[in-house]
């Protein structure tokens, strides 16, 4: 399985990384294990589980707040589309992820990023 962001894809080996983590990490997350009890009790229709056990959010993936691996998808984002910014960052990753408090997430890591406040300012008009 591949996971695509901006033409780089988050894999490693067979099946991506990121996937394997979420499987790894997805249960100890009490968030993401209450939406998994409310898709087994069909309370929710926008989650679904996949075969593969990981919790997805209107076919997005859900990505447990467990350790750095939110921030490890908003660096490999950065860096990946040459500091693309805090809105088209969520933009495109919105499609693929999915996570509570995310486009915060996204904004703070931006306003945080020296390369992205430089980018920024070299962009705006006079």
């Amino acid at each position: 399985m591949i996971i695509s962001y901006g033409g780089v894809a988050f894999q490693n080996g067979s099946e991506s990384s990121l996937v394997v983590e979420f499987k790894e990490k997805k249960d100890n997350d009490p968030l993401l294990l209450q939406l998994k009890g409310a898709v087994h009790q069909q309370i929710v229709e926008v989650l679904s589980q996949g075969g593969d056990g990981v919790l997805r959010y209107q076919g997005r993936l859900c990505v447990p707040k467990v350790g750095e691996l939110r921030q490890q998808i908003l660096a490999e984002a950065n860096n990946s589309s040459i500091h693309p910014g805090a809105t088209k960052m969520y933009h495109d990753l919105r499609e693929v992820f999915w996570w509570n408090g995310m486009k915060r997430d996204i904004t703070d890591f931006v306003a945080k990023c020296p390369n992205c406040q430089q980018v920024k300012v070299e962009y705006q008009k006079p």
